[in-house]
């Protein structure tokens, strides 16, 4: 029989016994769930040899399950990117659709302001960028808007130094997925971003950790 890991209590159990939401899973007898997070928990759970074991053992099992679903994302992703924009579901352009509406009448807001400029990738159809280039601070950013399966959207912003050829993981600072009906979000936040890298130099750097750290407890309380 499959199994999974509960986020709560961190016990193997098999799928009969679990509830998936989102791609993570909890037991389907809260309260049992809660008896066995009391009796683990508290100042005696160190000296339970067997507990230590199972969560060391749960975590490493339920890591390598992660790794393997990043590896298939990461494919998706990768023929995605190669492709001429076909690969793309009609569900997907769909919802993005709206989401091109609204970020080019942004754009239109922002048509005075020459260090911002709002892309739109007519080859995939599902992402829009906006880069933002002020050379006499040697500052320079880039915001993507993307939507992934037709089910969620995503905003990322990462920090660029031009010319230098880095790894695109130490670029990006900032990653948050929403599910496609919080799409108005998407463009709350992304306005906060934007007002934030265009005000005072020397504010831009905490204001955007500020914001970094506020939609990460967002979505924490939303697992919660």
């Amino acid at each position: 029989m499959e199994t999974k890991t509960c986020i709560y209590c961190g016990r193997t159990l098999g799928l009969n016994e679990l509830l998936e939401k989102a791609g993570k899973y909890r037991c389907k007898d809260e309260n049992n769930c809660l008896e066995y997070q009391n009796g683990r928990d508290g100042g005696n759970s160190l000296e339970d040899a067997d507990y230590i074991s199972d969560l060391v053992k749960s975590s490493l099992s339920e890591g390598s399950e992660r790794i393997d679903a990043y590896k298939r994302t990461r494919d998706d992703r990768t023929r995605g990117n190669t492709g001429d924009g076909a690969t793309v579901s009609e569900d997907a352009l769909a919802e993005f659709a709206w989401m091109k509406s609204v970020l080019d009448v942004l754009a239109a807001e922002y048509r005075e302001k020459q260090r911002f400029v709002f892309l739109y990738n007519d080859n995939k159809k599902n992402e829009y960028k906006i880069s933002f280039d002020d050379t006499d601070y040697d500052l320079h950013f880039t915001v993507t808007i993307e939507n992934i399966a037709g089910s969620r959207c995503t905003l990322s912003v990462a920090k660029r130094d031009i010319g230098a050829d880095e790894d695109p993981l130490y670029e990006q600072f900032i990653y948050k997925s929403y599910p496609i009906d919080e799409k108005e979000t998407v463009i709350k936040d992304l306005s906060v971003i934007l007002i934030a890298i265009e005000g005072e130099k020397n504010l831009i750097s905490a204001l955007l950790n500020e914001f970094r750290m506020e939609i990460e407890s967002r979505q924490y309380r939303g697992d919660a």
